[in-house]
């Protein structure tokens, strides 16, 4: 008898924290667990806002011309075949420091990288997604680099989180391949 209720009551369990509304951003829908919020932003040239997740963690997106590729800021340069780290101790905000590593033939340059970068298609489109090799340590997001043409630019586009909680990049890396865009 008491198998007979605990799986019901499991499976109730197991639906309500998987409840998922449609966020219908204006230019764009993604479907989301129902407790996040669309917060609106103001912009000079492009479409942007955020959404929030929880109390801690919010997504940010831009739709326009301008809008980040979601480039990693990398830890090092190279000149001439040769890989030069920055150096942390050294560096200052305003002045950025670096050391001889090694030759780039002999270097692995993934390895100082925060971020992995995966291409799929969604809604019709390619995009890239990036997402932490270190789960909560870097961004998770997307980027569109022609999501239409108008005139003759053509529109852009962003979302992603920083170091967002592991459950919370997780159902992120979901949702935003729900996206569609309207015109």
């Amino acid at each position: 008898m008491k198998k007979n209720l605990l799986f019901p009551l499991l499976m109730i369990l197991l639906s309500c924290q998987h409840k998922s509304k449609t966020l219908d951003a204006g230019h764009f829908t993604i479907e989301v667990p129902s407790s996040w919020k669309i917060l609106k932003q103001k912009s000079i040239d492009s479409f942007v806002g955020k959404i929030a997740i929880d109390e801690t963690d919010t997504i940010s997106f831009d739709l326009g011309w301008y809008s980040s590729s979601l480039e990693e800021e990398k830890s090092y340069y190279l000149e001439n075949d040769r890989v030069f780290l920055r150096d942390k101790e050294k560096s200052k905000s305003d002045t950025l420091f670096y050391k001889y590593y090694g030759r780039k033939d002999t270097v692995n340059l993934e390895k100082f990288l925060k971020n992995k970068v995966s291409f799929e298609i969604i809604d019709n489109k390619k995009v890239k997604i990036i997402y932490p090799k270190k789960t909560g340590h870097g961004t998770t997001g997307i980027y569109i680099d022609s999501v239409w043409v108008k005139g003759s630019e053509v529109d852009r586009f962003q979302l992603n989180g920083e170091d967002l909680k592991p459950e919370n990049e997780k159902k992120l890396l979901y949702a935003i391949r729900t996206i569609k865009f309207k015109e």
